[in-house]
């Protein structure tokens, strides 16, 4: 099992590297060593800070206004969009990570 990691890992450095060396091929050695650095951190999903999209409050009274139908023509609507809005968006967040 440690040698299948270290060939994983392995295979993960050159195909960094391969691609530094062919998008970057005037960078300095401590350059190409920076990058590959930094791309094997990106995949390892380690400094990825990317943000939750979430809707508006703005955006949920949109939405269900132009999808709503009434009977009566003077139909009053109350609608609680910021309340709406962080329902939803607490419906679609990523569940917390178990690691």
């Amino acid at each position: 099992m440690i040698k299948t990691i270290r060939d994983l890992a392995h295979t993960r450095v050159v195909a960094a590297l391969t691609c530094v060396n062919t998008l970057c091929p005037d960078l300095s050695a401590s350059g190409k060593r920076r990058m590959v650095n930094q791309i094997l951190t990106l995949s390892e999903g380690k400094g990825r800070s990317i943000p939750p999209k979430q809707i508006t409050e703005a955006q949920v009274v949109e939405m269900v206004w132009r999808n709503m139908q009434c009977i009566n023509h003077g139909c009053p609507l109350l609608l609680f969009g910021k309340q709406l809005a962080e329902e939803i968006n607490e419906f679609f967040a990523e569940p917390a990570s178990l690691l």
